[in-house]
């Protein structure tokens, strides 16, 4: 294969953790980490952009098993939940929390190159990946999804000739129990194929008031299966399936503050009055558990192949996913609203990608179409009454808002890029690309809501809107020496507009929300110090981003999308990791930033301008170590350990304190002792060892008078602990 086509090999090397080129050398040295964040196999230290890498060994190190656990260890990467199963993952300030039918990330999510068209059919099992990539910043000339916030990718590791298997057990507080385990190898001549389970199950750390059970807890299957066929020299065909399965109760969510008022009628004193807020944090007061369900199901196909102009690489995909959700909406003990979610999307896509090496190696292009289709069908229901009544009762006595949304995305994008070495230390990077995005849009509503703010009348209607967007790149990088390479960067962002699923009134459902844009200038730092016992990167951003999508709740009651006409994110970012010692890494990272609201006023004339982005952190920092020592022949120990903290965030535009979290410091650690005889490994392993209780997602609560200083909240993990039992054959 060519230089573009060696990405399965670069697959299996990152798998590797690139332990063989520490070999080689003779002498410590950090292990090369090789990625394909711009469509080839490079060393991360020759790429000219803002990302962070964790290959297999890290991850396996750290006992990464989720995308928030990748939040806390890169810099500028935030993620809550409005519940289990609708993450929301924010880069640099920019993120989305709008669910609706017709909404979009702000951050691009990939998976062996498929994009994820709704972040809720994201979350698998992070079992037996060969890296994880977080590229900060727009990323649109390399990829087939517009992504103006940056983007994820997640790379399984490949299917291989050679036989290997492996089994992982694991039981830990909560009731923790689980079992994890995958088969690969060589099937016939040129084919290989390689299949991974997952099965988790853990009780929930919170207990309702109401009922006496458990909230928050973990019930997940997930299935992987590969085929990878080599017909000839230049050509491999990998076909891919996913299947993943959650049955979960409800979250965790709280009363923050006094106590909760949502409607204006409801005073202290009335039934529907909510009693003061739980000072214990996991003693939920919710009127109901509520539940979180979801089903994830996804067909893959890619190609990859030489031509006579350069490799061609072909990805075809399919996914579904469907979730349903209900919950206590205020997680008071009032019975005020009830809300539920069905969301179910199909999406089809199919990108095409052409590159090579040309004129003696002197200029590297890439150029690529890409087509995507998603039908999503989402219900929202609010039901007034707080306990969740059953349906069919008259709409005066049903107290209940639904809310039927039908949209049907189509997007078509040309992209390309260039880089064509001036000198053999000076090289000129130039992109481009086109995206043409449509979305169909019904909405039908039914039911009564006696405030009329969240419904004025039933309506049924039809709307369809088309954005376009031309976004360059360009960026020049010049490596000093072996050791050092510094770069500048400018690039174009850029995110659809969209329709508001559950507007009150007709109009309001028929009104599009605008496009959203980004400039992003960057300059930065890469380096390798010391023989390559230093691996030190930095980098400076300034993003200006024009009529940025705000998701919010207005006059207490609507929940929406609404522009802001000028935002603006700067900071800074730092990445170290160092060899101190024969079987010593230290790591480390620092975020500096400064998120805010330049000129924004709501729908509802609230003024917002200078306060700072939701999620956005000034300062973020993680910090850690691995010790690897043989302690006698055939048995070795390993210790990891990791501090993370992040200072106060707010959850909302208007930076209510009550929906905010403020700064917070966890630890991490891990104790492997390994008998390399009987490749075993025993792991003694604690996440969020000092129990510090904190907030991933918050609401406004006050209502439209403000009767009281109040907000609802999901609360976090607490400390967990257990022990895993690894097993490999080879």
């Amino acid at each position: 294969m060519r230089v573009h086509g060696s990405l399965i090999a670069a697959a299996v090397a990152a798998s590797l953790g690139g332990t063989a080129l520490a070999q080689e050398r003779g002498t410590l040295a950090l292990d090369e980490i090789i990625v394909t964040a711009q469509k080839r196999a490079q060393d991360l230290q020759d790429v000219p952009i803002a990302i962070s890498a964790f290959d297999a060994s890290f991850l396996e190190a750290a006992g990464v098993a989720t995308l928030d656990e990748i939040a806390l260890r890169t810099p500028g990467l935030t993620m809550g939940r409005f519940n289990a199963v609708q993450p929301e993952i924010y880069i640099r300030g920019i993120g989305s929390t709008d669910q609706s039918a017709a909404g979009d990330a702000s951050v691009g999510v990939f998976v062996d190159g498929v994009y994820m068209g709704r972040l809720g059919t994201l979350d698998f099992d992070f079992f037996d990946l060969a890296r994880i990539e977080v590229l900060r910043g727009p990323q649109g000339t390399l990829y087939g999804k517009n992504v103006v916030g940056g983007a994820i990718n997640i790379v399984t590791a490949p299917p291989t000739e050679e036989f290997e298997a492996r089994v992982e057990a694991t039981v830990g507080n909560f009731n923790r129990r689980g079992v994890r385990a995958y088969v690969n190898g060589g099937i016939s001549d040129n084919v290989a194929g390689k299949f991974t389970a997952s099965w988790l199950e853990r009780d929930g750390y919170a207990t309702s008031a109401t009922t006496g059970n458990d909230l928050s807890d973990e019930d997940n299957v997930t299935l992987r299966g590969q085929l990878l066929f080599t017909p000839t020299d230049t050509m491999d065909i990998t076909l891919a399936a996913d299947w993943s399965r959650d049955r979960l109760a409800g979250n965790n969510r709280e009363c923050l503050g006094e106590q909760f008022a949502f409607f204006p009628w409801f005073l202290p004193g009335s039934p529907f009055a909510a009693s003061p807020c739980s000072p214990d944090p996991f003693l939920n007061e919710k009127t109901i558990d509520g539940y979180q369900d979801r089903d994830i199901f996804g067909l893959s196909a890619t190609v990859r192949m030489d031509t006579a102009i350069g490799e061609l690489t072909s990805i075809t995909a399919y996914r579904n996913g469907e979730y349903d959700v209900l919950e206590d909406f205020s997680g008071s003990d009032a019975p005020l609203v009830v809300r539920g979610a069905i969301d179910e999307i199909d999406q089809w896509s199919q990108e095409f990608r052409l590159g090579d090496v040309a004129m003696d190696g002197r200029l590297d292009w890439l150029v690529g179409v890409y087509g995507y289709r998603a039908e999503i069908d989402r219900l929202e229901n609010n039901d007034f009454s707080g306990n969740d009544i059953p349906l069919g009762l008259p709409p005066t006595l049903s107290f209940n808002t639904f809310y039927f949304q039908e949209n049907r995305t189509t997007s078509y994008a040309l992209f390309s890029q260039f880089t064509y070495a001036l000198t053999d230390a000076l090289s000129l990077t130039a992109g481009a690309r086109y995206t043409y995005e449509e979305k169909d849009s019904r909405i039908r509503t039914e039911g009564f809501d006696p405030t009329g703010g969240f419904l004025a009348a039933p309506y049924n209607v039809r709307a369809s809107e088309s954005w376009n967007a031309f976004t360059p790149k360009v960026a020049l990088d010049w490596r000093i020496n072996e050791e050092l390479m510094v770069y500048a960067s400018y690039a174009e962002g850029f995110k659809s507009g969209g329709y508001n699923g559950t507007s009150p009134t007709a109009e309001g459902a028929v009104t599009p929300f605008d496009q959203e844009k980004a400039k992003n200038y960057e300059i930065g730092i890469k380096s390798e110090l010391f023989d390559r016992r230093l691996r030190a990167n930095l980098s400076a951003f300034f993003i200006d981003y024009t009529d940025l999508q705000v998701f919010q709740l207005v006059d207490g009651a609507r929940l929406i999308v609404d522009n802001a006409a000028d935002a603006e994110s700067k900071g800074y970012e730092f990445e170290l990791t160092a060899v101190l010692a024969d079987g010593l890494t230290v790591f480390g990272s620092y975020a500096y930033l400064n998120a805010e609201y330049k000129n924004f006023i709501n729908e509802a004339g609230a003024d917002f301008s200078g306060n700072r982005l939701t999620r956005s952190p000034k300062n973020s920092l993680n910090a850690g170590f691995t010790w690897r020592t043989a302690l006698s022949d055939g048995l070795s120990l390993t210790l990891h350990s990791e501090y993370s903290y992040r200072s106060g965030i707010f959850f909302t535009a208007d930076n209510y304190a009550v929906a905010a979290d403020g700064s917070l410091g966890m630890v991490d650690a891990r104790v492997t002792l390994g008998f390399d005889r009987q490749n075993l490994e025993l792991t003694l392993w604690g996440k969020n060892l000092t129990d510090e209780v904190y907030v991933t997602q918050a609401i406004d609560g006050r209502g439209p008078f403000n009767l009281t200083q109040n907000a609802a909240g999901v609360i976090g993990a607490p400390r967990m602990y257990g022990a895993t039992l690894n097993w490999r054959f080879d």
